[in-house]
């Protein structure tokens, strides 16, 4: 685990471009940001992204991974899109168990607030079904500024109870997971991006309403979890990530600001920032006390760097929750999916599945 910074002066090292990515970044023109700030116009390059993005993923696929495809009526009446991936054969890495049963990983996608599908995460589903005999699922849900906040964090909560209630049914009565999905062997939910934002939301949501069967872990990388006119004043002194990666590369303050202007949240609902749970403004540890243990991923460059540090440090310091973090000093947002060549780009894959190990460690 990367010790976390607290003093500014040593939050403030991490956003310090590293010398390997300044060099790729150089390599293809130097942008100030790699998204275009107008959400219409990315939303039509995501969206058409898709059909080569499913080719290339099928193509790729080992034969020791299970893929099928559901659609899943909600609570909400939301159709959601909702893939499924786990091992077939016997898994041959030393690290995992090759057969009994299969712990359930539920992962929302990146951008998932405006954009996006889960074909975003099914690399990451493989290694996971692989690594560690995991059933991952990935939902959809709907999007803003179609349907604006807070639409689809309903549709999240409604996805992460139609898996527990599957989970819960007698092997023979279930429509959405296999037979060796076993949630006693791991419940975790989690994402990239907004996508962890999500998996916090739904997290203090399951553990409020009393989910079962229970999550055991949450995987948060990237995410923000504060809304930046509302930092809790203890913890502003250390809250500069907003400002220092204002122009990063990969996502800047301006993709941010029409983001939020398209999902037009209500910026007072723990909905939208979890770090303060309703009720619990003047004691903040009070609203994440008895949540499960956590891991961090967290980028210097970001401008959601300083949500990851302040809430990790708080689980951990404040709340008694086991965590864990890997700091990435010199890099922007979810750097890897844009330079995946990087040798930082690999390591956080490793970093991710021994992430993922302690997580699903009794």
């Amino acid at each position: 685990m990367t010790a976390v910074p607290k003093a500014p002066e040593d939050i403030l090292a991490t956003g310090i471009m590293h010398p390997d990515f300044e060099a790729a970044w150089k390599a293809r023109g130097s942008p100030p940001g790699s998204m275009p700030a107008e959400v219409p116009t990315l939303k039509r390059i995501v969206e058409g992204s898709l059909p080569g993005l499913q080719a290339q993923l099928a193509s790729t696929r080992s034969a020791n991974i299970t893929e099928t495809e559901h659609t899943v009526t909600l609570s909400t009446g939301f159709p959601s899109r909702i893939l499924i991936c786990h091992p077939t054969t016997t898994v041959t890495q030393p690290a995992a168990p090759s057969s009994g049963p299969s712990s359930i990983i539920l992962l929302f996608h990146g951008g998932i607030h405006v954009l996006g599908f889960p074909e975003f995460d099914l690399k990451l589903a493989r290694h996971l079904a692989l690594t560690h005999h995991a059933t991952v699922v990935l939902p959809s849900t709907r999007k803003a500024p179609e349907d604006p906040f807070p639409a689809m964090l309903h549709d999240a909560w409604a996805a992460l109870q139609a898996v527990a209630h599957d989970a819960a049914l007698p092997l023979g009565e279930r429509t959405l997971l296999p037979p060796g999905a076993d949630a006693a062997a791991g419940f975790i939910v989690g994402g990239a991006s907004s996508g962890a934002n999500f998996a916090d939301v739904v997290a203090h949501q399951a553990r409020d309403a009393g989910l079962s069967p229970p999550l055991t872990g949450l995987f948060f990388a990237c995410g923000a979890f504060m809304d930046a006119g509302r930092v809790p004043v203890q913890y502003r002194g250390r809250y500069l990530s907003r400002e220092q990666n204002a122009d990063a590369p990969v996502v800047d303050g301006q993709f941010i600001r029409a983001v939020t202007e398209a999902v037009a949240p209500d910026v007072e609902s723990p909905l939208w920032a979890p770090f303060v749970q309703a009720g619990c403004e003047g004691d903040v540890k009070r609203g994440h006390v008895g949540m499960p243990k956590a891991y961090f991923q967290v980028c210097g460059m970001d401008v959601n760097r300083d949500d990851g540090l302040i809430y990790e440090s708080v689980l951990r310091e404040e709340c008694g929750v086991p965590t864990r973090l890997d700091l990435y000093s010199g890099y922007p947002h979810c750097w890897w999916d844009m330079y995946p060549e990087l040798e930082a780009s690999k390591k956080r894959t490793e970093d991710t599945m021994e992430g993922f190990k302690w997580l699903l460690s009794k």
